[in-house]
């Protein structure tokens, strides 16, 4: 029964998570999903009636054991601002996928269990088996994760002004706690399987810190980015100069924007854009450069606007497009040319 009822809690956090409103690491979401599918192995096991139920049960709960260390590694490394490229991560989870691939010929092949028997004690099921040669390497992972995991939050503890040491001494003992509990399991070999509440109950700690730096991320705060948003028009163009889009207060700065055709070239009949700004972008088009521009302005009806233009790149530093970004700066000029003269008069009064 404790088994449904991890299960049913981790699916329940796992809900909660993705309905959450502000960005979180999407690597606590896959952690929730690794464990919810493990827990329902664990209870599946326990339910399980025959040798074939029971195995293809025990695979299942194994997605805790390979891939939570790993998950839990690079949370800890985000917590942590340690940078894991993510070449790095693809291949640190391909090599849990080949471990669990073994797992998957438990009772067709003696690579990660030799023996396996099928047995029920107390009204549940469990199996028997001795460990074969993948077993001994997957254990072997999971201590180097552990490690791994050490060794990035004992780093990070020196750098206090960047990390938090209570969100660090939190994910630390939590992963340790894990792991010491499921080394015991192992080497003990208990018939009643305790990393499903243990897990689930780390969990359940581990969402607090997590939550708490998304909850005060700048990069996360929507009110921040929406005035950003609200006062700087944002124009995207494609690497041939076609357009993709805006948002709503470049439309305000260029009434032409709404009528544009998504992923044609710049019409050339009049219009704000054309008469401002085409001519810019061109030349820095033509100058190759990944530098942006110098912010330059231009006025219109009284008003100043700043405008730069920079090269959209994707996250692996590769060029997809042209960003132009513009504000309408009249009052902020208008503020700063009213500081010398009130110096003046301030310095005036002081003889």
């Amino acid at each position: 029964m404790i088994y449904l009822v991890c299960f049913c809690i981790a699916l329940v956090m796992l809900l909660f998570i993705v309905a959450y409103e502000k960005a979180i690491d999407v690597n606590l979401i896959l952690l929730i999903a690794v464990v919810a599918v493990g827990n329902g192995g664990y209870y599946a096991l326990y339910s399980s009636q025959n040798l074939e139920e029971a195995i293809l049960s025990n695979t299942m709960s194994y997605v805790i054991g390979i891939f939570a260390p790993t998950v839990l590694f690079l949370i800890i490394c985000n917590i942590c601002h340690v940078f894991v490229p993510k070449i790095v991560s693809s291949i640190l989870y391909a090599v849990q996928i080949v471990i669990f691939l073994t797992v998957s010929t438990v009772g067709k092949s003696d690579i990660f269990y030799k023996t396996v028997e099928y047995s029920t004690d107390g009204g549940g099921a469990y199996l028997i088996k001795t460990y074969g040669p993948m077993h001994s390497v997957f254990l072997v992972f999971l201590l180097l994760y552990t490690t791994a995991g050490i060794v990035v939050c004992m780093y990070s503890l020196s750098r206090k002004t960047v990390v938090s040491r209570t969100n660090v001494n939190i994910i630390l003992f939590m992963d340790m706690l894990v792991v010491g509990v499921y080394l015991v399991e192992k080497f003990i070999h208990l018939e009643f399987e305790l990393i499903p509440i243990f897990l689930t109950f780390s969990i359940a700690v581990i969402m607090v810190p997590l939550i708490r730096i998304s909850v005060y991320s700048v990069y996360n705060n929507k009110d921040i980015f929406e005035d950003e948003i609200n006062s700087t028009g944002y124009i995207i163009f494609s690497r041939k100069l076609k357009y993709m889009g805006c948002n709503d207060y470049a439309k305000v700065l260029f009434p032409e924007l709404d009528k544009w055709e998504l992923e044609k070239k710049i019409p050339g009949n009049g219009g704000r854009f054309n008469t401002f700004l085409r001519k810019p972008l061109m030349d820095y088009v033509k100058e190759n450069t990944t530098k942006k521009t110098p912010v330059k302005t231009y006025g219109y009806k009284g008003q100043i606007y700043r405008y730069e233009i920079a090269k959209l790149m994707s996250s692996k530093k590769w060029s997809i497009g042209y960003l132009i970004k513009v504000r309408n700066v009249t009052e902020v000029i208008r503020e700063n040319a009213k500081v010398p003269s009130e110096q003046t008069d301030e310095e005036k009064s002081q003889i």
